[in-house]
């Protein structure tokens, strides 16, 4: 059987007649065509795959402005498209139909694609199309403002900048509507610290009987500062806090005992002893005998500890290192507006901001947090598992975090919301690492922000730290929504830009 398949084999070969030539080219026809139709085809499927991406996003775009009429949004649609699909773009595309359906948006449009090899059978072209249809979902926003206010926001028009761009934003969500039923606002000014507002005294979320370390760590154990306030003829606490120690320090942890609690705010009075400390604004008085919980600096120590001073004196109504001095040094004087969906009362929150102080990035964006979290001490905030709410946070800063390290005397640095560097909470008590040492904590509170689901806009507002932006760039949800030095000008556009991608957030396909 083998020999004659052989036989038969070498016979055709020997034909001349043309029969495997003829066989050959009737073959290769359908293969052509099959390979025709496949390239022709993938081809269709490129257009069509591109053009509903482009229909999609211009719909998912249009949905987020609030308040377009019917020829508006379709207007609009057309213009996504265009910019995404352009005209010169493979395939002759028709007519763009756009449907207003209850709260859809359907979107559809079809396109024409010239075929190559499929033209050999007169099958001149391919026609695809998409229908897709846009969902505007019940969601709502829970949004925090976490605004820089220190002493260089004053400069070069900046605080003003800042308030006509937020307030326009404002208008931009708020849609009309003096009160909304889908936006909660908070706006949460920092400096140095964060002022929780003196209205918080009695809330149960302060140390107010020394119960912490931190709370009495700049005297001796068992020093309540809310004491030194009374003792004082002219000042009383002003609202700002400590952060907390270890383990709760970067945490938003709900205060229950006195660790979880926060410190008021007493910035102690410096010694007289040199001239290059900031906040001296009382007379040493009787200090040799005084007992310090930290006794490091000797006399110097001993001069700041002593308790006796305060009382029934005056604090001097004069600045140093561009700030107001006394217990509420580098404290901001506005205090946190929490969540409301009433938008007068975060329009007066962001008119009220003044510049004063240094800056402590963490401070702001703890308190940011705590201001839209489900838990203590805002309660606010809806759980992060409703799926109705979106949270977000836009921290805005124009410098990077500076507390004077390694400078000011015994103590290392200027007093903020982590104490004296000389205290162990800026790294090592040099407080050579104070800035880098915030920068770390800064990190850490935004990646924990951020597993939460809150989503985090960062502007670093005329920055020129290379350090400070990428930080900022690092801390935001997704490269894009980091927004680095825009001027004064800029800032209103960025953030409209920020107001329509939290529009988007509420639209869903």
């Amino acid at each position: 059987m083998r020999q004659l398949i052989g036989r038969g084999f070498r016979a055709l070969a020997r034909d001349n007649k043309g029969t495997v030539a003829m066989l050959f080219g009737l073959a290769v026809i359908p293969i052509l065509l099959g390979v025709g139709v496949a390239v022709d085809y993938g081809r269709g499927l490129i257009v069509r795959d591109r053009m509903a991406a482009a229909a999609d996003s211009a719909a998912l775009a249009a949905a987020s402005w609030p308040g377009l009429s019917e020829a508006e949004l379709k207007t609009k649609v057309q213009e996504y498209f265009d910019a995404n699909f352009p005209p010169t773009a493979l395939g002759a595309v028709g007519t763009l139909n756009v449907n207003l359906i209850g709260d859809d948006i359907v979107v559809q449009v079809s396109a024409s694609v010239p075929t190559t090899i499929m033209q050999l059978v007169h099958i001149d072209k391919l026609d695809v199309g998409v229908t897709n249809r846009i969902t505007k979902k019940e969601r709502a926003i829970e949004l925090a403002l976490v605004l820089d206010t220190t002493g260089s926001m004053g400069s070069g028009g900046k605080m003003s900048a800042l308030q006509n761009a937020a307030i326009e934003m404002l208008n931009t969500l708020f849609d009309g509507k003096s009160v909304s039923d889908s936006l909660k606002v908070a706006v949460v000014p920092f400096s140095a610290a964060v002022n929780i507002g003196v209205d918080k005294l009695d809330s149960g979320w302060l140390d107010k009987t020394a119960g912490s370390t931190v709370s009495y760590e700049d005297f001796k154990s068992g020093v309540k500062v809310l004491d030194l306030y009374a003792s004082l003829n002219n000042r009383s606490w002003a609202g700002c806090v400590r952060e907390r120690g270890e383990p709760f320090e970067l945490t938003d942890d709900a205060p229950t005992s006195a660790n979880t609690r926060w410190a008021p705010y007493f910035a102690p009075d410096e010694p007289d002893s040199e001239s290059t400390y900031c906040n001296d604004y009382l007379n040493d008085g009787s200090w040799s005998g005084a007992t310090c919980y930290n006794s490091s600096g000797g006399d110097n120590a001993k001069r700041q500890c002593n308790t006796g001073k305060y009382a029934g004196k005056n604090v001097p109504n004069t600045s140093q290192c561009g700030a107001p001095i006394g217990p509420d040094f580098n404290c901001p004087p506005t205090a946190i507006t929490a969540l409301t969906n009433t938008k007068s009362t975060v329009v007066d929150a962001v008119n009220a901001l003044t510049p004063k102080g240094s800056t402590v990035i963490p401070a702001g964006l703890l308190w940011g947090w705590r201001a839209i979290s489900p838990t203590e001490p805002f309660t606010e905030g809806k759980p992060y598992d409703d799926e109705k709410w979106v949270k977000a946070i836009v921290l805005l800063t124009d410098g990077q975090n500076s507390v004077g390290g390694g400078g000011q005397g015994f103590n290392k640095s200027f007093y903020n919301a982590f104490g004296h560097a000389r205290n162990g909470h800026l790294g090592s008590t040099s407080g050579s690492n104070a800035e880098s040492t915030l920068n770390a904590k800064t990190l850490t509170v935004c990646n924990a922000v951020k597993a939460e689901g809150i989503r985090v806009y960062t502007i670093g507002f005329q920055v020129t730290d290379n350090t400070t932006q990428n930080l900022l760039k690092n801390c935001a949800t997704e490269p894009e929504m980091y927004y680095n030095s825009p001027s004064n000008g800029q800032l209103a556009s960025i953030f409209q830009d920020i107001a329509q991608g939290l529009s988007e957030l509420r639209i869903a396909q």
